[in-house]
């Protein structure tokens, strides 16, 4: 970030605090607020009194001098509220307007950028959490996602999008970061290039992306991130803000209009925007360690990751301010946000595994306790279900059944057609949604089947029906006690029980 940069957003940030003062002081109202306020990664709550602010962390990583940050205002100000989202970014909540401004200046000083955490601008260039450590990935595209993320915030005051970019590059077919469906995105090959993908997207009318570039050499990456910039911006929609995410422009161009259009912007570029990294190194694959599913070996030997998934993507300040001491007393060099809300800590030697293992016992113990869910609709303004602790209840309730790890499946929840607990790619996954009975709404979520996030393999949930809000523990729980019986995991069960799973289903959304 220069120094030009940062004066400008802190200038910014003024601006933010003065039309913040003006909402709370009822002068412009929730929908003016939320259109200005997103573009500083930061909205106001439900009851439109508190505030909540995404703190952008590039391709999820959390250096120990940005953790030490966080972990400071949590103390300072007394953070009660501490989510990680699906996008790889720490969000804080139940903040008044000067913690907001506190935390938004001083965040600069640790490279840690709000401006465009929300709003039409490029949003925080995601990677595959351990990117360059992996055992079993093609080649390490960390340093590419690091330039394209500097070269995103470069440029970003310099055009209006129609609305948000997601970019993201994997490192495998796995596809964790969903680099295959997001308005950009790069996926490592075998032969040291990428394959480039397009206007995919979640949400309302979802899309898997389109292949635009094949064997993309990595030198040009930024190539293909303007090619990207200049199609959305001359074929966006920015009449209709519903219809102006890029995959609809598979929409009004056609699959194969898209691609001819991209291939043109991409081959007129005339910018130098060539990299200068080394040619990527291809690993040789290794099995990964199968035995505690919280170790993983490391491509650098005698070096692990410690995995912690939180349940329902929060964490209490002792827990996030525990990550800091282990990070600090250097038992771990840095923190990874995952994109199902997991936290990786890295480089943790041998002769530590005990030690941090038993430091952050406080997150999920089964394949069902690592579900995803979005905040809810007790925070999120636009939220229709409270999605966070209709999970975390189900999760609660459950416990006392000891299922087995693999028992139930991790679930995918959602308050609202905005599907930032990306419920579409759940092998079960549940969307906020409303179900009539005798005339009467009730509170009740969409239900989803056999979505699957894996390249070339990818596909969006069948929807099943609507179930009613307080059922879902209870189909779960059923659930369960069919598949626990039958000892086998979730995913062989259902292969091979389809019938009653789907006469389980009708019970419920019938």
């Amino acid at each position: 970030m220069t120094l030009e940069i940062k004066e400008r957003i802190l200038k910014e940030i003024d601006e933010f605090e003065l039309t913040a003062q003006k909402f709370l002081n009822k002068e412009i109202n929730v929908k003016e607020f939320k259109g200005y306020s997103g573009g500083f990664g930061s909205y106001a709550e439900r009851g439109g009194e508190t505030f909540m602010l995404r703190l952008r962390m590039n391709q999820g990583i959390v250096t120990k001098d940005k953790l030490a940050f966080v972990s400071e205002v949590i103390k300072k100000f007394g953070i009660e509220h501490i989510h990680f989202t699906t996008c790889q970014t720490i969000q804080l909540h139940n903040l008044n307007l000067e913690e907001v401004v506190y935390i938004m200046k001083n965040a600069l000083e640790h490279d840690i950028i709000c401006r465009g955490g929300g709003g039409d601008y490029p949003r925080n260039v995601m990677t595959t959490p351990l990117s360059g450590l992996s055992q079993d990935e093609t080649f390490d595209v960390l340093p590419y996602a690091k330039a394209t993320s500097e070269y995103l915030v470069s440029v970003m005051f310099d055009f209006k999008l129609p609305r948000k970019l997601k970019v993201a590059f994997s490192n495998d077919n796995k596809d964790e970061v969903h680099a295959a469906f997001r308005d950009l995105g790069f996926i490592a090959k075998d032969n040291a290039k990428f394959d480039v993908y397009c206007a995919g997207g979640l949400g309302m009318n979802p899309k898997l992306g389109v292949k635009v570039l094949e064997d993309l050499e990595p030198n040009r990456v930024l190539y293909a991130v303007k090619a990207m910039i200049d199609t959305f911006l001359e074929n966006g929609n920015y009449q209709n803000r519903s219809k102006a995410r890029s995959r609809y422009m598979q929409d009004t161009l056609g699959i194969n209009g898209l691609v001819e259009v991209f291939n043109q912007k991409f081959n007129s570029i005339q910018e130098d925007l060539m990299l200068n990294f080394d040619e990527p190194m291809i690993y040789n694959k290794k099995e990964v360690y199968s035995g505690d599913w919280r170790v993983i070996p490391q491509k650098q030997d005698g070096f692990y990751t410690v995995v912690i998934h939180p349940i329902v993507g929060d964490v209490t300040p002792l827990e996030f301010l525990t990550l800091n001491e282990i990070i600090d007393d250097d038992l771990a060099s840095e923190l990874r946000i995952g994109p199902e809300q997991t936290i990786y800590l890295t480089n943790v030697e041998e002769a530590n595994l005990e030690e941090v293992l038993a430091k952050t016992d406080f997150g999920a113990h089964t394949i069902f306790e690592t579900s995803v869910s979005c905040v809810g609709a007790t925070v999120c303004q636009v939220g229709i279900r409270d999605s966070k602790n209709t999970l975390g209840s189900a999760i609660e309730k459950l416990a006392d059944k000891n299922y087995s790890f693999n028992t139930l499946p991790r679930i995918h929840i959602s308050g609202c057609p905005s599907s930032c607990g990306t419920n579409q790619i759940g092998r079960i996954g549940f969307q906020g949604s409303t179900k009539i009975i005798d005339l009467k709404p009730h509170a009740a979520f969409q239900m989803t089947f056999d979505g699957n996030d894996r390249l070339h393999e990818a596909k969006f949930g069948k929807v099943l029906g609507v179930i009613l809000a307080d059922e879902i523990v209870n189909f779960l729980g059923e659930l369960g006690d069919m598949v626990e019986e039958s000892k086998m995991g979730f995913d062989e069960w259902v292969d091979i029980n389809q019938s009653k799973f789907f006469s389980l289903v009708e019970k419920y959304v019938g």
